[in-house]
């Protein structure tokens, strides 16, 4: 939600408000929320958010139960020939599962204490096998359809990421990067379970992790890197050779996940916060008005890290790009607090990305071929990881708890959005809510600490409901008790629709305070200096007034700014003494001034500083609040020289110096024109308002000479004198 609260007078929802008390003063304000990013903060249940900012009624998920309690993730999902559903997971015991009529069973236990991390549907006479590939070992299971498990090959490689079936041939994604081809001829029972399968290498390069691999509708193979997050295309001819070009270099650490399909690549890039993120390729950006928040690169750092086996553990940055016939990368998408798991193509050409977001709440995002980009589904687990979808079932696969979701498109019963707590900043009175939107009900509830608990109030629809002829809206008057924060609910039927709405409230009038007055540029504020003269500038009297100002409620303020002496001047008949205006008979908007000091004599002074919120408040209701500064002296009379003598026998000068208010700080001497020397006070420190010198002269030229002496006061007031001696 958009916390940028404009101050605005709704004449037409006053009426719905309750009479405004003297307590209730700063003006009527306002929050709306219209578009992705605004109502993304929010939560949603059983509703579509799209990017063009429309909330609208979603689909219906029904979670299924686990056939096997241990589980911690379900990470991989392959369809079938009859359109049932491999499933592979990890945790306890990492096994595989079956989808089927609506039902899940496990088909079988690996045995492997690590994760399934790819899984291959492998059609044989006998019925369907799966091959489930697992990390940390390099070892490829076949499960048979009774659920018999068998090494089926093992590779040179610390883990693998990919299988993908070509014929009588699977294809390998291995870290280190390699794509690897092993025939089935050369896999299966009988062979001694520590010796390495025969493969044949197909594509290698200095990539750390061969990520993700997928097969195109052309024939043609994808692999994605990881940490450099490069894609490449690979073409088998007849005889199982391979050519590869790279397509494309992503900024980011990882290609995540690929479909090709009908002349077009779709990519999931992660930037993890993890392992070597040179900036390269095409950048993960902020996408255009109305999509998500952007993902920026993250930057260079010097070691490499293999991806976690641990989703719930990473944090990091995704993006979808779509690259068309013409090599075009258009950006999709991108989410800037989650990455991306799993990506699917759906029927009508939209793609599913499957998003984690560590410590909130995993999601489902839809991209149409238009570019408009959707919250298709959103999930208690943080972590959603797997993606099946076919003209059959549409399943979805979470971790952080294992689960798998049949997804329905829709709309479901008790579908709700619920906006993000919107913060008043102080207790304030609610008045309307207004809404574009149709088939929603709307609730509210209120509290005085951040998060909802048993406080809070309860949930309460509007009252006074009704629509804005002008401009589609309904507008109602929230009942919810006065407090410091507000929540919105909005609940939906089959058909609603919501795209926009604001809250109008009244908040308490929070005293503004000036916290601090500095004068001029003396960082103690005692003495008021303006800027330092030098050659090219000259000493100004103005000083600059400057004060700091704590405002709460973010009023507009007025200040006026006083002066007087601090120990004497002019006085009322009760003697206290008068305050005399600096900033005019008017209050001024602006927390500074320029005061010009020759407007006052010298001496020793106060600044008074009040500031007001009338601006934003009736007279009667309005609240100040004043500050005194601690006594500035002002000092524009030069210092003084008195008394000056040369002894042209002993070659010494002597002389005397005085201010009427502020120290001598510097003295100086210049002989016929020289550049001026520094001189040291008689007794050896100058800290005081008179000063004596007795200074030896370097021994001079026979002659007339002419002695040039300069003081400057603390307030950069400068006094000259010159002495015309004999030299023998």
């Amino acid at each position: 939600m958009n916390h940028s609260v404009t101050a605005s007078i709704a004449c037409a929802l006053l009426g719905l408000m309750i009479s405004a008390q003297p307590s209730w003063a700063g003006g009527t304000r306002s929050i709306r929320v219209t578009t992705y990013q605004e109502f993304a903060e929010g939560q949603d249940q059983g509703v579509i958010i799209t990017s063009t900012g429309d909330v609208q009624s979603g689909w219906s998920t029904t979670r299924l139960e686990m056939p096997q309690p241990g589980d911690d993730a379900v990470r991989v999902m392959a369809v079938g020939p009859d359109r049932s559903v491999f499933v592979g997971t990890g945790g306890e015991s990492p096994s595989v599962h079956l989808y089927q009529g609506g039902k899940l069973r496990k088909l079988a236990k690996l045995p492997t204490s690590t994760w399934v991390s790819a899984l291959a549907v492998r059609p044989t006479p006998n019925g369907t096998h799966v091959l489930a590939a697992t990390v940390a070992d390099g070892r490829i299971f076949d499960v048979a359809p009774d659920g018999k498990v068998e090494l089926w090959a093992q590779v040179e490689a610390e883990h693998i990421w990919a299988l993908v079936r070509d014929g009588q041939t699977t294809l390998v994604a291995t870290a280190p990067g390699r794509l690897l081809a092993i025939d089935d001829r050369d896999c299966g029972s009988g062979r001694p379970t520590d010796a390495k399968t025969r493969s044949r290498t197909l594509f290698e390069s200095p990539a750390r992790h061969f990520l993700s691999l997928s097969k195109g509708d052309d024939g043609a193979f994808y692999v994605g890197t990881s940490d450099e997050a490069i894609l490449y295309r690979i073409v088998l001819d007849k005889n199982g050779h391979a050519s590869t070009r790279a397509i494309h270099d992503f900024a980011g650490n990882e290609v995540r996940s690929i479909v090709a399909h009908a002349g077009k690549i779709y990519v999931a890039v992660n930037d993890m916060q993890r392992g070597d993120t040179q900036v390269r390729g095409t950048k993960i950006t902020v996408p255009a008005a109305g999509t998500a928040p952007g993902v920026k690169p993250t930057p260079p750092t010097t070691t490499t890290a293999t991806p976690s086996t641990s989703p719930i553990e990473k944090k990091g940055k995704g993006a979808l790009f779509r690259i068309d016939e013409a090599g075009r990368v258009e950006q999709l998408h991108a989410i800037s607090d989650a990455f991306f798991n799993d990506i699917a193509l759906d029927s009508d050409g939209s793609i599913f990305a499957a998003a984690s977001t560590p410590g909130g709440r995993g999601r489902v995002f839809r991209a149409l071929p238009d570019r408009t980009v959707m919250t298709a589904l959103e999930f208690k687990e943080s972590d959603v990881l797997s993606l099946s979808l076919h003209d059959g079932d549409r399943l979805v696969g979470t971790g952080s708890a294992a689960g798998i979701y049949q997804v329905v498109q829709k709309p479901p019963t008790g579908a709700s959005y619920q906006s993000k707590v919107f913060d008043a900043l102080a207790v304030a009175r609610f008045g309307a809510l207004r809404f574009l939107g149709d088939g929603v009900r709307v609730e509210t509830r209120s509290g005085n600490v951040q998060k909802p608990d048993a406080a809070w109030s309860p949930w309460q629809p509007l009252s006074k409901l009704s629509r804005v002829v002008a401009t589609g809206e309904q507008m109602g008057e929230i009942v919810s008790p006065s407090g410091r924060y507000l929540q919105s609910r909005f609940l939906f039927t089959e058909q609603g629709i919501l795209r926009d709405f604001s809250v109008y409230y009244q908040p308490v009038n929070l005293r503004p305070r000036i916290t601090e007055i500095s004068i001029g540029e003396d960082p103690l504020s005692r003495l008021a200096r303006g800027v330092k003269p030098s050659l090219i500038r000259p000493k100004s009297p103005l000083v600059k007034l400057r004060w700091k100002v704590e405002n709460t409620d973010e009023d507009d303020l007025s200040y006026r700014v006083f002066i007087r002496r601090a120990q004497s001047g002019l006085s009322d008949q009760s003697g206290e003494r008068i305050w005399l205006r600096l900033s005019g008979i008017d209050p001024i908007p602006r927390s500074e001034l320029d005061f010009n000091t020759e407007t006052v004599g010298d001496g020793l002074y106060e600044i008074k500083v009040t500031v007001s919120d009338e601006r934003s408040n009736p007279g009667d209701l309005a609240l100040s609040h004043e500050l005194v500064s601690t006594p500035v002296l002002i000092d524009n009379r030069r210092p003084e020289w008195q008394d000056l003598r040369f002894d042209a026998t002993s070659q010494v000068l002597a002389a005397k110096v005085s201010d009427s208010a502020s120290l001598i700080t510097e003295l100086s001497l210049s002989i016929d024109g020289g550049d001026y020397q520094p001189l040291t006070a008689r007794d050896g420190i100058l800290d005081s308002p008179s000063e004596e010198v007795q200074h030896k002269v370097a021994k001079l030229l026979p002659g007339s000479h002419t002695l040039l002496l300069r003081a400057t006061d603390a307030a950069d007031n400068v006094a000259t004198t010159q002495l015309v001696i004999q030299a023998k």
